[in-house]
């Protein structure tokens, strides 16, 4: 966006006044305003940027417009003042709803907004534009991740840090040890009728936990006890209880 800043009025505003106490003199005022508003301009900006000061105080011999790097320096030696080239600049400016002039004085202010111009105090100006300098020069400390591969020399200094680790001793510190294996949770009892047969062939195998002669001892019993307590019918029911036809444990 173009700028047309009235010099000596943003010069107070800023207070770059060295002159004002003896300590310094107006050409070096003009030289630190025209750096600081380099150092809060953005750089399409500064190539947009005219600066004005009135000519009472100009050197002597200097061209009435000059260039300090990319910014135009007007002194208003066939003006009244710089108030008045100022507005004589509004005038004949090309495209002045993107214009932004800069200074306190009402009088350029007026004939800024009369071609729909910006205009904004000195001082508000520059206060806006340092914190924006301010913003900015924060964000570039944020470290970003660097985008190209790096330089040899980077690569060298990294091999010199590291060159006396060993990269397989620590590899073997960090090798997982490999984990137990979880116990088998224990088979869920199941519903023959939800599996859509029979779970005969399923069931785990059970240890018959009587002998052999076990029916023998029942009817030795018996038999001991008079031969009338345990019928031969009884002793068969028992033992089919047991017991199937093949001798196998019922399930």
């Amino acid at each position: 966006m173009p700028l047309i800043i009235d010099g000596y009025n943003l010069l107070y505003a800023a207070g770059v006044v060295s002159s004002l106490d003896g300590s310094g003199t107006f050409e070096q005022d003009r030289l630190m305003l025209l750096e600081l508003i380099r150092s809060v301009v953005d750089d399409e900006e500064i190539r947009q940027t005219v600066v004005v000061f009135d000519s009472a105080k100009a050197p002597p011999g200097l061209p009435r417009t000059v260039r300090y790097h990319d910014i135009v320096v007007h002194f208003a030696s066939e003006y009244a003042d710089a108030d008045e080239m100022i507005e004589v600049l509004i005038e004949r400016h090309a495209a002045p709803k993107r214009l932004t002039v800069v200074s306190s004085d009402h009088r350029v202010q007026r004939a800024a907004r009369r071609r729909k111009a910006t205009a904004i105090d000195s001082s508000h100006w520059i206060s806006l534009m340092r914190r924006k300098r301010q913003a900015q020069n924060k964000a570039a400390q944020i470290p970003t991740k660097p985008m190209a591969p790096p330089s040899q020399s980077e690569v060298a200094r990294w091999m010199r840090e590291f060159s006396d680790v060993d990269v397989d001793q620590i590899a073997r510190e960090l090798k997982p040890l490999r984990k137990p294996a979880p116990p088998t949770p224990p088979a869920a009892k199941s519903d023959p009728k939800q599996r859509g047969g029979t779970d005969e062939t399923e069931q785990p195998a059970v240890e018959n936990p009587f002998p052999d002669d076990f029916e023998d001892e029942i009817r030795q019993l018996g038999s001991q006890l008079g031969g009338s307590v345990f019928s031969a019918e009884y002793l068969d029911e028992i033992a089919r209880e047991f017991w199937d036809d093949e001798g196998n444990p019922p399930r």
